[in-house]
């Protein structure tokens, strides 16, 4: 009963060390910004790639007239913000390209850019830290993305009318005849799966490529499921509380418009916690060690300091035998003048720090050399243990690693290193 409860136990310390970790990280990278900005670019870019869409679809129209009502029942749903019939009416009349045509058609795929350009910088934002892509690169991928994003949902939009066609057919007709019920649910239920699969693939696309990381494909398949069907639950309660038609007929059309736009800025909030959750279970073993190394000490108020504590003092995820070190009552550790080979965190126990300055005492949660290995100094103490010690070792080069990756640790060993030289 001991070892499932023992991985049960270190399953949920992980979980919650990640939302931890998750939701710390969307809040220092300024994460709610972010999804405001791309918010932002959402109304600067819905009509240009409306119309980019619709210019990769204009020469199927115009062969397969059958797919023009089907696109337009989709559009409905839209029709309370912005009416698409007349742009696309347009579309369909002209014939040749004039050299406004030509200016008009830059200046919209510029346009459209503004939304691919902010979801590129807000996932920067997130992955900054371990890409290394230069900016010239995220400026080509925009284009990129913003072609393939478009093109993709001119596929999806033409499969599903050729799955509505095959729906019409004689045999699956008879069935949805006995079924009344079922053809009213399929084809009220089509255009949202339509815009739902649209987005999941759409996000999939996102965080495989715009990272720079190259993160697991099922972990980007799995994120993008759990960002989709979030808010599509999201959207549901909205839905279920907030009547629209009660604010149009109070406000005006500017209520949905008002409507459609909380709804976009809480899918990029969605997408965007979803994206640092990527980063985070991409990189967990990396910034669990930053963490650790920024404990704040026994003593610290605050509910904050109390839950970093309570979730990372024991970094089992971390561990290994190779890496655990076992202290017995008064064994030493390491002595004074001693190269520096390891730097140790205290897992559990307490040891006497004896120098020139006297005796001190280390708790759990303490690291050991961390300041003589950055400064590439010996041991300047003697290290005893107190009471039965497990410690977990990083060499020196782990350890560098640690302040190189992270710039919160890296903040702290300079504060640390600022109280030692001013001490010696």
């Amino acid at each position: 009963m001991e070892k499932p409860k023992a991985y049960l136990k270190k399953k949920f310390s992980r979980f919650g060390q990640m939302l931890y970790l998750t939701l710390s990280n969307f809040t220092k990278n300024a994460l709610w910004e972010s999804a405001s900005a791309c918010a932002f670019g959402f109304i600067f870019s819905f009509i240009p790639i409306t119309l980019i869409i619709f210019t990769v679809l204009v020469g199927i129209l115009r062969i397969y007239p059958n797919i023009y009502n089907f696109i337009i029942s989709f559009t409905e749903q839209f029709d309370s913000v912005v009416k698409i019939t007349p742009v696309l009416d347009k579309m369909l009349e002209i014939r040749s390209f004039s050299s406004f045509n030509i200016f008009l058609s830059v200046w919209v795929i510029w346009m459209a850019r503004k939304l691919f350009n902010s979801i590129i910088l807000s996932m920067n934002k997130v992955f900054r830290s371990v890409s290394k892509r230069k900016s010239w690169f995220n400026q080509v991928l925009t284009f990129i993305i913003e072609f393939s994003i478009t093109l993709i949902i001119a596929v999806v939009i033409i499969a599903a009318f050729i799955f509505s066609q095959i729906l019409s057919l004689p045999f699956f007709q008879m069935i949805l005849d006995r079924f009344p019920l079922l053809e009213k649910q399929s084809s009220a239920n089509l255009g949202t799966f339509v815009l739902y699969f649209i987005l999941f693939i759409s996000t999939v696309i996102a965080y495989r490529i715009i990272p720079g990381t190259k993160p697991l494909r099922r972990r980007c398949f799995f994120y993008a499921a759990l960002s989709t069907a979030a808010f599509f639950i999201v959207s549901w309660f909205l839905n279920m509380f907030m009547n629209v038609t009660n604010y149009n007929a109070v406000y005006g059309t500017i209520s949905s418009l008002v409507v459609l736009m909380m709804k976009v800025y809480m899918f990029f909030i969605i997408f965007l916690f979803c994206a640092q959750m990527i980063y985070v279970s991409q990189f967990f073993e990396t910034l669990l060690r930053s963490e650790i190394y920024q404990l704040p000490p026994y003593g610290t108020k605050g509910l904050g300091a109390y839950l970093r504590r309570f979730l990372f003092i024991n970094p089992s995820e971390i561990q290994t035998p190779q890496n655990t070190v076992h202290l017995e009552i008064g064994q030493t550790l390491f002595t004074a003048d001693q190269k520096v080979s390891y730097v140790y965190y205290i897992k559990s126990g307490g040891v006497s720090e004896a120098s020139d300055r006297g005796f001190t005492l280390r708790t759990q949660g303490a690291f050991l050399g961390d300041v003589q290995c950055l400064l590439n100094e010996n041991y300047n103490s003697t290290v005893t243990a107190l009471s039965e010690c497990e410690l977990i070792s990083f060499s020196s080069e782990e350890f560098r690693q640690i302040i190189e990756r992270s710039h919160h640790a890296a903040r702290k060993a300079i504060s640390k290193i600022s109280e030692y030289t001013a001490s010696v």
